[in-house]
């Protein structure tokens, strides 16, 4: 017996020797969990969001989207400049995750969800300034050659507007595109967001003091925000409800309304508007 337990002494002190030391339990790291990436599809949309010098967006919209990656927990990758209805397509296939500054359509909520984040983007009649017609009244529009941007959804009274007049509209792929055909006189004006088509015509030295917007008010009572968009099949769809919790977050601490701000306190849109023959 007593041989035996001098046997199990002996084995225990080999086995003592023999293991690795193990780590006290209070040394054990836990394992780090990898953030998600999701990827953002966006287009070129002066101000909100621009590629101008780089591969890099800038612009509030890409402020706005890196605070909430920070909140949330994700990393943000852009695409390349992608055009709107391309981006569109990416979502629908679920080959991309995000987008902003959208309006809401029955069609987009079947492949988007949408969440809401800050007022509808102001519009305004672009003209030529040396145009003499004073355009203050939506009647008048029919007596005009339009442009309006492929895709892009204005607000219902807009879009009430270009459906009832849709033979005297062209439908273009960019602002500055639409631009040069003003310029070149082949429209008698742009329907397109205020802020943006000012930062298209500010960004050009030769478009300086050659257009105005018109008097006509484009506004409209209706409640129309304008959205994020997390594709619902999107293998990070499941990220919507805290996506929605952060943004809320984001609105009621001030932070969307001080990124994205009112067109109308820009001095460079009231010049626009001040600029009538």
């Amino acid at each position: 017996m007593l041989k035996t337990t001098i046997k199990c002494h002996l084995l225990a002190l080999v086995l003592w020797f023999w293991l690795p030391p193990q780590p006290a339990v209070a040394e054990i790291q836990p394992q780090l969990i990898e953030r998600p990436t999701l990827v953002w599809c966006l287009d070129h949309f002066p101000y909100f969001h621009e590629y101008d010098i780089s591969d890099t967006p800038t612009g509030p919209s890409v402020v706005l989207m890196q605070e909430l990656a920070d909140r949330a927990g994700f990393k943000l990758s852009f695409t390349p400049r992608t055009n709107l209805a391309r981006c569109l397509k990416l979502m629908e296939q679920g080959e991309v995750d995000l987008m902003s500054n959208l309006r809401y359509s029955d069609e987009r909520s079947q492949f988007m969800y949408l969440l809401p984040y800050s007022n509808n983007v102001a519009e305004s009649l672009f003209m030529r300034k040396a145009d003499q017609r004073l355009i203050d009244s939506k009647t008048q529009l029919r007596s005009l050659t339009l442009a309006t941007l492929r895709h892009y959804l204005y607000n219902p009274a807009t879009m009430a507007l270009i459906a009832e007049e849709s033979r005297h509209i062209a439908q273009v792929d960019s602002i500055e595109v639409a631009l040069e055909m003003l310029l070149r006189k082949r429209i008698d004006g742009i329907v397109a967001p205020t802020i943006s088509t000012t930062e298209a015509i500010n960004a050009i030295s030769s478009y300086q003091q050659r257009f105005k917007i018109a008097p006509l008010d484009f506004s409209d009572d209706t409640p129309d925000n304008i959205h994020l968009a997390l594709a619902r099949n999107s293998p990070n769809a499941a990220l919507k409800s805290l996506l929605q919790q952060h943004l809320k977050a984001m609105i009621d601490d001030g932070t969307v309304a001080r990124l994205i701000r009112n067109p109308e306190n820009r001095p460079d849109v009231k010049e626009l508007k001040l600029q009538q023959p």
